[in-house]
């Protein structure tokens, strides 16, 4: 499994530059990114490559974060993937693509998503990606 952050922002100009500033600042690379609306306000979700130094910048910085556990697994096996998460009754909350060659899986059953993927011989990505 791999730590995710989500970020919750106001959807106003500045506000995603500045967490980027946040992090940067603090040489934490951005591995994947995606941001999902909703109104006024939006979640910025993503992948960087020191969850632990990250997670103390973001609380410093009085961001509103939170932290779970993703499945990354290469892009090209998602047809299979999402076969064999369906037939052992695992749901895909949501999905996002990692640089054009891997996808992160937010699942609401980790144990068993993670068993039936290894199970039937696709790679899962764990630690650092």
């Amino acid at each position: 499994m791999v730590k995710q952050f989500s970020v919750f922002l106001e959807n106003r100009p500045g506000r995603l530059a500045n967490l980027l500033d946040v992090l940067g600042e603090s040489k934490i690379k951005v591995l994947a990114m995606e941001i999902a609306e909703a109104g006024n306000y939006g979640i910025v979700r993503m992948i960087v490559d020191d969850d632990k130094k990250a997670l103390s910048i973001l609380r410093r910085a009085n961001m509103a974060v939170n932290q779970v556990d993703v499945i990354i697994i290469d892009l090209s096996n998602i047809t299979a993937a999402v076969n064999v998460l369906g037939g052992a009754g695992v749901n895909i909350d949501y999905a996002y693509t990692m640089d054009c060659r891997k996808v992160v899986l937010k699942v609401n059953k980790e144990a068993e998503a993670l068993k039936a993927l290894s199970d039937s011989g696709l790679k899962v990505y764990s630690g650092k990606v």
